[in-house]
């Protein structure tokens, strides 16, 4: 059921990344399917972020100035929040 997959992990996506938005710097946050990304205003240094990200146990890798997710459709929900969680917790330590 991959459209059912997908339409779940959208939403909670959605509601998990939300808090990023009031963040200094973040200039939208959006979901598309199963593509969540927190656009920022800029990242100074694209490396130092993604090594942050990556100390707190998730191989998220920012592209020029956003910070995006594409999980797999069978990600499970807890693995989902802990993506979500980090990069919120990572973003708001730059602040």
């Amino acid at each position: 059921p991959r459209l059912e997959q997908v339409a779940t992990i959208s939403a909670r996506m959605s509601a998990w990344l939300e808090p990023c938005r009031s963040l200094p710097g973040v200039r939208d946050v959006r979901t598309l399917g199963a593509i969540g990304v927190v656009e920022l205003d800029r990242i100074a240094n694209p490396d130092a972020l993604r090594q942050q990200l990556v100390a707190h146990g998730a191989w998220i890798r920012p592209f020029r100035n956003i910070v995006y997710l594409t999980p797999a459709f069978t990600i499970s929900e807890h693995d989902l929040a802990f993506l979500c969680r980090t990069i919120h917790t990572v973003l708001a330590s730059q602040a």
